[in-house]
This record gives C-alpha cells, structure tokens and sequence, in this order.
C-alpha cells in the first residue's frame, strides 16, 4: 500500500511541476504591456469633473454641511431651522 501512495505523490508532484513550467512559459512568450502614459499635465478624458462644492460649518453644532443646503441667516450659517432659532436666541 505504501509503494502505490508513493507513486500517487510521485505523479502529482511531476503534474504540478510540469503545470507551473508550462504556465512560466506561456507568461514568458507573452508580448510585456506597455502603459500608455501621459504627462500629468495633460487634462484627463472622460467625464466632466464636477466643481467643488463650498461647505460652511454650523455655527450652533459645528457640523459641517453644503453652502446650499444651510440655514443662512444674520451673517450666520446653520444646519437646520431649528438650529438658526436656538443660535439666534
């Protein structure tokens, strides 16, 4: 019993070897990619970048949210009504 699992680990150790040796070849005849590279200068394709939204800090909380959707009042900006009229008061 012992010859016959000698013989299995033999014959798979030589499939293993035998697959990572033809596997090394092949990545070996494979032409190597170039990346296109471009100067980091160059503007990039594709879809538009969107610009920047200004984001404003809450002066009751301190979170910070999109100028657009706070509360501007009294040269203040708040994150919610009700924030406005307890910062206010």
């Amino acid at each position: 019993m012992s010859k016959v699992l000698f013989w299995v680990v033999v014959i798979l150790v030589g499939l293993l070897a035998m697959r990572l040796a033809a596997r090394h070849a092949a990545h070996r005849n494979q032409p190597r990619q170039r990346t296109k590279s471009r100067p980091k200068s160059a503007p990039r394709t594709g879809a538009p970048r969107k610009q920047a939204e200004t984001i404003v800090q809450c002066d009751y909380c301190g979170v910070h949210v999109p100028a657009n959707e706070a509360i501007h009042s009294l040269g203040k900006h708040w994150c919610s009504v009700e924030h406005a009229r307890l910062g206010s008061s």
